[in-house]
């Protein structure tokens, strides 16, 4: 249940993970200052049902390779409510995901991949499909997820608002859009529908007997010899077009050749992990103006 208590927990989250301000342009400082009344009136919007989130903040950052990634960040109030959220699904989801999966998981680590990868290796399992899915984030079909949702969460309010987060506006700082795909990243609540959304494709896999491991949409599945990995790459297509996703890349290669997951180096029998570096700031290449609230707020009380 949301309530004053679990909004105030996850103020605190949201406060220790820092970040910028929403559309709104109210920052995390400012929602503080007047924190009681600003959950209590957050508390009272959701659950007498008169909640709606303000459209999602889309930045540009770059990925450090050259690439912009887009982010979708939403306004201070509604990660407070995403967080409550979360902290309520978090563990029903979790008894659903499997063991393969290692990204967005409380106790879960690259490390844990890597060393699964590494008992695989030592097993026998020599040649591997490395591959990640295209556009992940942008490709989720809403009505999927809503099933899946659906199927483990029972709960009609909290079903009422993922549906709202996931099919969010977003002011890229020239328009509103509605999405009508994906799951925004950026958002509290995207890491854990991102991974129950990939759940059927890990029991699948484990099913079909393949020794497979996942760090949110990259994965690889080991094998034994080049003609059960050329298998177990289509068998992985065969998921993933059920799912409507596709892969942007689905490489099989082998331990004596050597290749690269999770930004570790994997040749015959040796893992290189480069050297820790101090953390980078996510430089920010576009920013978009807030958005003009009181036009708004003007178009949605007439319903445009």
């Amino acid at each position: 249940m949301i309530n004053i208590n679990s909004l105030n927990s996850a103020f605190h989250r949201v406060k220790e993970n820092k970040g910028c301000a929403g559309v709104d342009g109210i920052t995390i400082e400012r929602f503080e200052e007047d924190l009681n009344e600003n959950l209590a009136r957050l508390a009272d919007d959701i659950v007498k049902k008169n909640y709606s989130p303000l459209p999602l903040l889309q930045i540009l950052v770059d990925k450090g390779n050259g690439e912009a990634r887009r982010l979708c960040i939403p306004a201070v109030r509604d990660r407070l409510a995403q967080v409550a959220v979360l902290q309520i699904i978090e563990p029903i989801l979790e008894k659903e995901f499997e063991d393969c999966s290692f990204a967005y998981r409380k106790g879960r680590s690259v490390k844990q991949a890597v060393f699964r990868i590494k008992k695989y290796f030592e097993q026998g399992y020599r040649w591997v499909v490395d591959a990640d899915i295209d556009a992940f984030f942008d490709s989720v079909d809403h009505e999927l997820l809503l099933a899946k949702v659906k199927r483990h969460i029972k709960d009609d309010a909290i079903i009422r608002l993922l549906e709202l987060w996931i099919k969010a506006e977003v002011w890229d700082g020239e328009s509103l859009t509605v999405m009508d795909k994906g799951i925004p990243q950026g958002s509290p609540i995207s890491p854990a529908l991102a991974n129950l959304f990939l759940d059927e494709l890990d029991e699948a896999m484990l099913k079909n007997g393949q020794r497979y491991v996942r760090y949110a949409d990259d994965f690889i599945v080991l094998c034994k010899t080049p003609e059960k990995a050329k298998e177990a790459l289509k068998f992985s297509n065969k998921i993933l077009d059920a799912l409507l996703l596709k892969l942007d890349e689905g490489d099989i290669v082998s331990f004596d050749d050597g290749f690269k997951y999770l930004g570790v180096t994997f040749i015959k029998s040796m893992i290189m992990v480069p050297f820790d570096k101090p953390k980078k700031e996510k430089k920010i290449l576009y920013y978009p103006p807030p958005l003009n609230m009181s036009a708004y707020y003007l178009k949605k009380n007439k319903g445009w």
